[in-house]
């Protein structure tokens, strides 16, 4: 075994020691061990930084390779150190040491190892043999040779950083943005005539050299991070190779510029280190494309120049993306040389075609190489009117004076995320002071009679309380007797107790009361929220005087109880609470700007980096899902007019439309942003869309505190709020590009919209065209991955997950319950044979879950079988797939909440000091979170309970073993049942659901079309006339998008065809149906040039997509689908503005309705035939 510690030490010190050599002194060499090591640092940096702000990333990115060199070096150390440590292990026999205070053991070895090493020995262990002497005097010398090489190392490094330095700087851009590499070459030809340009080659040659020359040497180099877009090596490569293309391919052989004698070493440099750096990287190289034909060749060049000249910008972008891209980025290099030394381009086209086969070949690998390093580095350019929007964080500890307003205006953003004006924070605050004060009334006046407390009944009153009081607060915002309005709810309190009082005793005839209540209080539900609340209360409060186990004797003490906790409850709502719905719709907007601001940094990200990965999709996904939140609570709180705003219901109206073009705007600019990844966009203009990205998100955060229209005339927080200024992209932008751009415009179009208006402005909520390019393709956006993107892995909507614990799909639910009268629908589907079918179904499930849930829930034990009753009344939902997520949330709700409040109760006993703050406290956070969300709010009432029966001395193991095991047997009776009886699958649901919505899309989209083709039935075609049916699909789409919340948890949700796709594709429906409205109307007559035959061709496409749509929803086989809308041969020249932006709304309709298709049957379709021809070529 000696021998073995001998000769793995011996191996550990001398691939440690090669390695050192390797790295250090070795060229072309990057050791086996130190190369790998900074690569995986990396990577896990990488990470790192991808999830930080952008304002502390830079901080962290300047980081990395001061990491890499302290990990490499204490790495070396530690190998050397163990080397020599395994070996002196080996070699401890007998008297080979002498020790004093340390034993021959590993530990020693490796202590006496670290000592000779640092040269200052130790007189704990003496070496007692010659070889041993050697040995340590050998280590001795090793370490002064490490540090030496460790010097050498480093310094090399730093030297290769500051060839990168130079290289960076030989490149002139004016500001601090990312500039073009033609752009930088103004200063070297002055009046259009080189001067000093053969230097400016040399120094960039000379430091292009130095470093590649020291990156072959020193590969950790190779990682630095200076966190600035302009001293970085994927700025130096594209801007290298930039001027290289720009001086040999960009003007004409004859010019003297292309005959610079260092152009061609300069070139064969950048050759070679794009071949040194190829494995290196790992990227994926593939062919050149393929060159076109001298004519094609002719005929591109000589659309480049009409597309630059003056025409229609609409056509122009339209020839841009007919284009060969190549053709066009060869065209741009000439058209910037030729402007550069003041020469027209493409006098020979001849002659440019040669130079245009010699270009394709270096601009591709060159193209790639630039994307390959930009990729592994996490090049991420944002460049916004020449300067960066978010200043780099500086690490100086802050003024003591700043400290608190930071920390109080984060606290309060906070606040206003999760609970806007703090509304449900004050209701908590009332009902944990009704139940505080019934508890001590009901305790003082039994200990005042009784001489003991009774705490059963004191219970039992703070139970109903809690409740009681939100159907209490039935009487909230009225005025006089109004105000007490909530005490009826005693009615169903007093029945339930008077049914415990009149109904024999024993489990049988109790468990089947209960059964009756569950039944009922569904059935009541069918007759509205207020009759739903009755009936759940009396199923409430007969189940609490089972659980506590109260004597039916003492009825008349319940009674007396109950009506006490009524009133009280009753009182503390009537208590004013001035401006509370004021605050919370101002809340509501702050909180919606917030959230538009939080979606911003994701997107970010996705424009500069180019990339789409999961952890990009995952946190759009997540920012969105909030933002949807805030805004179906904003548009909650529009509902119905309130002397605190001021506003009509028409005003009203006008606003949540308002709020649903700002949701429409920020899922537009999600996909918009998607579609810019991989390697459409180049990186100046990736970076100009980050920075204007940015610019946004600074808009939105500067926004005053309260609306326009939530302000008086003399209130200060009414300041103006500057618009900001939008210019039309170039025309030879990339469609994505252009797609991203008007998309921003849309967002702070609709933001500014939301906030700025004024109470007179809200009359009418018409959105206006404009100037800018058409919406986005919803083919691009909403299809399957688009070709050549190298980042995206599927589609998927950017709409999914969710970083507030709140149970979404409840969430959901409540907004679009609360979307409003006009815009409201029957909780029922289409499905239902009557308006109360739905009820009757849940009725039955619930009486029959209530009734299983005491049977075997008293085979467990018949002590505690009531546990069972509540998890499986509450967790049944509309649909199978509901019911099942509720089910498992509140299993491992009760789960977590039993462990906490159970272990919390164990380890501070029945002490009154600590545990009535405890109760308090998880009775405030369970009041807290029941509108928002059931999990967290089960959460806390199984602790409370927990701490309850610790309370009353009933604690013990089995008691948690029976809470646990029960709540699982009532969820899954209540799944089983809702699986197994009268079931509603949620997919069915879903599409019947969608079906209602895609309907009344078909019905306002004929209404348009009816009015553009001139049909009599659309005489009096108006704007305002369609707030109705805009509102109705506002509340069917959040209808939708509840319905769905089950499935997208499920596998599959992010697949091309999964759930987002079409939820997504949806959004877009309302989105391009809301620009037709706006279009059509604003549409003068002049401007439609279109015939009767052909808005009949248009109308008759649009009716047969929308028919096939709805077959296919309702499970039936759909009639073959039309082609495109026939208008893609018509002269466009002519067109307006406005009948450009109809005609583009109708295309932009017709697609996403192909994509649905697609996405419900992708075998059939549109697509399908055009994947089917794909396949046959």
């Amino acid at each position: 075994m000696d021998a073995v510690w001998v000769g793995l030490g011996i191996a550990v010190l001398g691939l440690t020691l090669l390695d050192v050599f390797l790295t250090a002194l070795n060229y072309d060499e990057a050791g086996f061990f130190a190369g790998r090591l900074a690569s995986w640092q990396w990577s896990l940096i990488r990470q790192i930084t991808r999830r930080l702000s952008r304002r502390w990333r830079p901080v962290v990115l300047r980081q990395v390779t001061g990491l890499q060199i302290m990990v490499t070096v204490l790495a070396w150390i530690g190998g050397v150190i163990l080397g020599f440590g395994l070996i002196y292990l080996g070699l401890m026999q007998g008297k080979s040491f002498l020790y004093d205070g340390v034993h021959a053991d590993l530990f020693g070895a490796i202590y006496f190892s670290a000592a000779q090493l640092a040269t200052v020995g130790t007189s704990q262990l003496t070496p007692n043999t010659d070889v041993l002497r050697v040995l340590s005097i050998a280590e001795t010398l090793t370490g002064v040779v490490l540090v030496s090489l460790i010097l050498t190392f480093l310094l090399g490094i730093y030297d290769v950083i500051s060839s990168l330095r130079s290289l960076s700087s030989q490149f002139f851009s004016a500001g601090r943005g990312v500039g073009e590499p033609i752009a930088s070459l103004k200063p070297y030809f002055p009046e259009g005539r080189s001067r000093g340009l053969d230097g400016h080659l040399d120094s960039i040659s000379d430091s292009f050299g130095s470093y590649t020359d020291g990156v072959r040497l020193h590969h950790a180099a190779y990682y630095f991070q200076s966190g600035r877009d302009t001293f970085s090596l994927p700025y130096s490569v594209r801007m290298l190779s930039g001027v290289i293309a720009g001086l040999r391919w960009g003007l004409p052989a004859s010019n003297p510029v292309t005959q610079e004698p260092t152009l061609l070493p300069l070139t064969e440099q950048f050759d070679k280190f794009q071949a040194y750096m190829h494995p290196l990287l790992n990227w994926k190289s593939t062919d050149v494309p393929e060159a076109l034909s001298r004519a094609d060749f002719d005929r591109l060049i000589e659309a480049d120049r009409k597309l630059h000249g003056s025409m229609n910008r609409r056509r122009a972008a339209k020839l841009a993306d007919a284009g060969d891209p190549w053709v066009t980025r060869f065209a741009g290099v000439n058209r910037d040389m030729g402007e550069l030394v003041q020469e027209a381009p493409f006098v020979d086209l001849e002659e440019a075609y040669a130079r245009y086969l010699q270009w394709l070949p270096f601009a591709y690998h060159a193209r790639q190489f630039t994307i390959a390093v930009s990729k592994d580095l996490d090049y991420q350019p944002v460049y916004s009117n020449g300067t960066d929007q978010v200043e780099d964080a500086v690490l100086i500890p802050p003024s003591p004076k700043k400290l608190p307003s930071r920390i109080r205006s984060f606290f309060h953003r906070r606040m206003t995320l999760i609970d806007p004006g703090l509304s449900r924070a004050i209701d908590a605050l009332r009902v944990l002071g009704a139940a505080i004060f019934t508890v001590v009334v009901v305790v003082g006046v039994g200990f005042a009679a009784t001489g003991s407390a009774p705490m059963q009944i004191a219970i039992f009153g703070g139970m109903i309380t809690m409740f009681a009081a939100s159907a209490a607060g039935a009487g909230r915002g009225r005025s006089g007797w109004g105000r007490f309005a909530g005490v009826v709810v005693i009615i169903p309190v007093l029945a339930a107790i008077g049914l415990d009082a009149i109904v024999p005793a024993g489990p049988l005839i109790s468990a089947i009361v209960l059964v009756l209540l569950a039944f009922v209080g569904m059935i009541l539900a069918g007759f509205g929220p207020m009759w739903g609340g009755f009936g759940q209360l009396a199923f409430v409060t007969f189940y609490f005087i089972l659980l506590l186990r109260l004597s039916p004797r003492e009825w008349l003490l319940y009674a007396l109880t109950a009506t006490l906790s009524v009133i009280v409850a009753v009182l503390i709502q009537a208590i004013p609470n001035r401006n509370a719905h004021a605050r919370v719709v101002v809340g509501g907007v702050n909180a919606l700007e917030l959230r538009i601001a939080r979606v911003m940094d994701p997107l970010i990200d996705t424009v500069s980096a180019a990339r789409w990965d999961p952890d990009l999709r995952r946190r759009v996904h997540a920012e969105l899902k909030q933002l949807h939140h805030a805004a179906s609570f904003l548009s909650g709180q529009l509902v119905e007019p309130d002397s605190e705003l001021g506003l009509t219901p028409g005003q009203l109206d006008a606003l949540r439309m308002r709020v649903f073009d700002v949701e429409l705007a920020v899922v537009n600019l999600a996909t918009a942003a998607r579609s810019a990844t991989g390697l459409r966009v180049p990186v100046p203009i990736r970076a100009l869309l980050a920075g204007e990205l940015e610019h946004v998100q600074k808009h939105v955060r500067e926004y005053p505190e309260r609306p326009t229209w939530a302000t008086s005339g003399d209130d200060s927080s009414a300041a103006v709020h500057p618009a900001l200024a939008f210019r039309d992209p170039p025309v030879d932008w990339p469609p994505q590009a252009r797609q991203v751009h008007r998309a921003l415009y849309e967002l702070v179009t609709a933001t500014d919209a939301l906030h700025t208006a004024g109470s007179a402005e809200l009359g009418s909520n018409v959105t206006a065209t404009d100037d800018q390019e058409e919406p986005a393709d919803a083919t691009a956006a909403w299809g399957a991955p688009p070709a050549a993107d190298a980042t995206s892995e599927g589609t998927a909507s950017p709409t999914d997950a969710t970083e507030d614990p709140a149970s979404e799909g409840e969430a959901e639910t409540d907004a679009a319950a609360a979307a409003g009268p006009a815009g409201a629908t029957s909780p029922t589907s289409d499905a239902d044979a009557s308006p109360f079918a739905a009820p009757l179904r849940r009725a039955v499930q619930a009486a029959l879950s209530t009734g299983l849930a005491l049977w075997v829930g008293s085979l467990i034990s018949t002590s505690y079988q009531y546990w069972a009753v509540m998890p499986a009344h509450q967790v049944l939902g509309e649909t199978d797939g509901e019911t099942y997520r509720k089910g498992t949330q509140r299993i491992l709700a009760t789960v977590a909440g039993a462990t906490v409040g159970f272990g919390l109760a164990i380890t501070v006993g029945s002490n009154p000091a600590v545990l009535l703050p405890a109760l308090a406290l998880t009775f405030f956070a369970s009041t807290y979170f029941r509108a928002v969300s059931a999990p967290l709010s089960t959460f806390w009432q199984t602790m409370m309970f927990a701490m309850l029966y610790e309370y009353l001395g009933k604690l013990d193991t089995e008691t948690i073993e029976l809470r646990i095991l029960e709540t699982v047997v009532g969820a899954v009776i209540a799944l089983v049942v809702a699986a197994l009886i009268l079931p509603t699958r949620t997919r069915t649901r879903l599409n019947t659901d969608t079906m209602r919505l895609v309907r009344t899309v078909k019905d306002v989209t004929e209404r348009c079309l009816q009015r553009l083709s001139n049909d009599p039935a659309a005489a009096g075609f108006d704007r305002k006339s369609f707030a109705h049916e805009e509102l109705q699909m506002t509340a069917q789409l959040r209808r939708v998008q509840a319905t769905a919340a089950p499935l997208r948890r499920a596998s599959g949700a992010l697949d091309v065809h999964g759930i987002e796709g079409q939820l997504t594709a949806l959004w877009a429906l309302l989105l391009y149906t809301r620009h037709l409205i706006a279009a059509t109307d604003a549409l003068a007559p002049a401007e439609n040039t279109l015939t009767a035959d052909e808005w009949d061709q248009v109308r008759t496409v649009c009716e047969d997509d929308f028919d096939v749509l709805l077959t296919v929803l309702d499970g039936r086989l759909p009639a073959a689908l039309q082609e495109d809308i026939p208008l893609a041969d018509r002269d466009d020249s002519g067109d307006s503005r406005t009948l450009e932006a109809v005609l583009s709304s109708i295309a932009r309709i017709d697609q996403t309705l192909a994509v649905m298709i697609d996405n419900a049957q992708p075998d059939t379709g549109r697509f399908a035939r055009i994947r089917s021809a794909l396949a046959s070529k």
